[in-house]
């Protein structure tokens, strides 16, 4: 038995960045989640604010800690550098991008991935980039279970979805949780009335979406997709997190023109890759002074220049005004190329 708090799933994340900046989080067990609680284990004398109690918990097992242990000795050093020991963990599926050179041991490499990191059921690696009208990433697994069906948990939700059959990057869970403070400040701002209308062209299973209706339950939230596999995950996950949020499936263009022409009060654009062709009509679908959240690839030497030219150039063919009120750097996609987020307030 271990010493717990027990905290709603919604403000877990929260709560155990509490715990563990006190020092309080007792790493030797492994939290329990339930459908409405996650329950974390303390360290015996943490002197906390919250009420404890007993929990039966899984105890972790000593397991190394990075890959490069798990790999030590196994194999050279010309192998060790060409090595890339970060990945994607979306939900219990690691993906991993294996060097041409280190094919012959990437069933070596994808078992020691899963000696770290006991949360690991499945590890596939990329085949390719984003690719197809659909911008899939497809993955093929080379250790573990042999599914690429999974359920990713961030911000209090959970995102039923298959690698290869949606897109999804969980690099974008910050910005998620951006947009989610954004549209509550908003709601603050207003003094407690009606929410915001919120727009999300190219949702895929509805993270963008989901969180923010989760977060602000008085927001009336949009989500637009053309893949039909996406849109029926996207659904599910609307079930599953129990919010509101309308689904639209089909082309963006095509539905914000004839459906939501001035509706919104802000639009996120998450498709970073041809989303430029997308934005006189998120523009247009904008009330005035309504903020559109502009997803773009940049040079590093100047990473915001063409976001926002883009943007400035598309509220013009639209008829509209933009003023840029807030850029930031998502991630480094590239060795000189990063994706960049643009903030701009339409008028």
């Amino acid at each position: 038995m271990a010493k717990c708090v027990r905290v709603e799933r919604e403000n877990a994340e929260a709560e155990r960045k509490k715990l563990s900046a006190a020092g309080a989080l007792d790493n030797s067990y492994i939290p329990a989640r339930g459908r409405r609680y996650v329950y974390f284990p303390i360290l015996p004398g943490a002197k906390i604010a919250r009420a404890t109690l007993e929990k039966e918990l899984e105890k972790r097992s000593e397991r190394p800690m990075a890959l490069r242990e798990a790999l030590a000795g196994k194999l050279t050093p010309a192998e060790m550098d060409g090595l890339v020991t970060s990945f994607d963990l979306v939900g219990d599926i690691a993906v991993v991008e294996v060097p041409d050179e280190l094919r012959a041991k990437e069933a070596l490499i994808a078992s020691a991935l899963m000696s770290a990191h006991r949360n690991v059921r499945v590890v596939a690696k990329k085949v390719s980039g984003t690719t197809g009208e659909f911008r899939i990433r497809p993955v093929s697994v080379i250790a573990g279970e042999k599914r690429t069906h999974t359920v990713y948990r961030e911000g209090g939700c959970e995102f039923e979805l298959d690698l290869n059959k949606t897109y999804f990057s969980p690099r974008l869970g910050t910005e998620r949780g951006r947009l989610c403070e954004l549209v509550k400040q908003s709601e603050q701002n207003a003094g407690g009335r009606a929410g915001e209308r919120v727009l999300v062209p190219f949702a895929g299973v509805g993270p963008f979406a989901i969180r923010i209706a989760r977060a602000s339950p008085s927001a009336q939230v949009v989500g637009i997709e053309l893949n039909p596999d996406a849109c029926a995950f996207f659904r599910k996950n609307v079930q599953r997190n129990r919010c509101d949020v309308a689904v639209e499936e089909g082309d963006a263009r095509k539905i914000m023109r004839e459906k939501y022409t001035g509706w919104a009060d802000r639009a996120a654009m998450p498709l970073p890759k041809d989303a430029k062709q997308f934005l006189p009509d998120a523009i247009a679908a904008l009330r005035k002074g309504g903020m559109l959240h502009y997803y773009s690839f940049g040079k590093m030497e100047a990473p915001f220049a063409d976001a926002e030219k883009d943007v400035l150039e598309a509220a013009k063919k639209a008829g509209r005004k933009a003023r840029v009120v807030f850029r930031r750097v998502v991630r480094p996609y590239s060795k000189d190329i990063e994706q960049v987020v643009v903030d701009a307030k339409i008028l």
